[in-house]
């Protein structure tokens, strides 16, 4: 690469190449202190939206980090961050005892907390339409993986049945692929929510619709401590747990029919967490999943 051809970069010396990680971006870590990411695609729009909500967000949460840069290097788009310090969650979390991945959890959760304080305008896409939409077009596709499995029988009925709660539904900023390898750990705290390629104006509650799939699959102590750092430690009300029980089984058609259709080699761990999600929820009989009330 040469640096010099990026102005923001042109005073740094060391440049490394990030491998890990499962996005199409090339990923540098750049004197230890900016990460640029480089798109294959050209069009900066996306990325620049990308920056104003991640920079908004910064503003009220440093564990957020703060865009630099955006542009385009040889037809290609980059953007320069904040490089954030820490460990991924994946690897982290089980290495912790359960009372220190409570407490990142609770970290985790106030941060989250901070992010979906910004509301979109007035006119932005309405929720209810946009989130039903998306149902709708997958939910035909998996009715024949239903049929297959016949433990997934009461994913679709519950989610139609329920479907009349995402009316009227803010949106507000959300990361939109929240797991533990998008969260930092270092020295026993929470220090930085990375990847931010995926934010966006949702209803906020959807943000944890990955709980079951993805964060409790790491650490129950840590997801307790996401829910209950997000509600201040707070008895969580009824309204929520309405709201996530649906969000979590409408993950279960999204995530299934990408596992039929283009995840095939992840389908095996999809079907063993649907499972798992169903059972949780006792075949959404319960409010409260046997995870967080158990």
């Amino acid at each position: 690469m040469d640096k010099l051809k990026l102005p923001f970069l042109h005073k740094c010396i060391s440049f490394q190449l990030i491998e890990e990680g499962f996005s199409d971006d090339e990923k540098w870590c750049v004197d230890n202190t900016y990460l640029l990411r480089i798109s294959p695609k050209s069009d900066i729009s996306q990325l620049v939206e990308q920056a104003n909500l991640t920079n908004a967000v910064h503003a009220l949460d440093n564990r957020i980090p703060y865009v630099h840069d955006v542009g385009v290097y040889e037809n290609r788009a980059y953007m320069i961050l904040d490089y954030m310090i820490g460990e991924n969650g994946d690897v982290a979390l089980p290495m912790k005892s359960p009372e220190v991945q409570y407490e990142i959890g609770l970290q985790v959760g106030s941060t989250l907390k901070h992010m979906h304080s910004i509301v979109a305008s007035k006119d932005y896409p309405n929720w209810e339409e946009t989130w039903r939409g998306r149902f709708e077009n997958q939910s035909a596709r998996f009715e024949e993986i239903a049929r297959r499995h016949p433990n997934y029988a009461s994913i679709l009925p519950f989610i139609q049945d329920n479907l009349r709660l995402l009316i009227n539904r803010p949106s507000c900023v959300q990361h939109f692929d929240f797991h533990p390898g998008n969260v930092l750990i270092h020295e026993d705290r929470f220090t930085g929510l990375i990847d931010m390629q995926k934010i966006r104006y949702a209803d906020p509650i959807n943000e944890f619709y990955k709980m079951e799939y993805f964060n409790v699959q790491v650490s129950i102590a840590y997801a307790r401590g996401v829910l209950d750092g997000y509600h201040d430690e707070k008895t969580i009300p009824n309204s929520f747990w309405e709201l996530h029980r649906l969000y979590a089984a409408m993950h279960l058609v999204f995530a299934e029919v990408w596992g039929h259709e283009g995840g095939i080699d992840q389908m095996e761990k999809f079907q063993r967490y649907t499972r798992f999600t169903v059972d949780q929820f006792d075949e959404f009989r319960l409010l409260v999943p046997k995870w967080y009330s158990q």
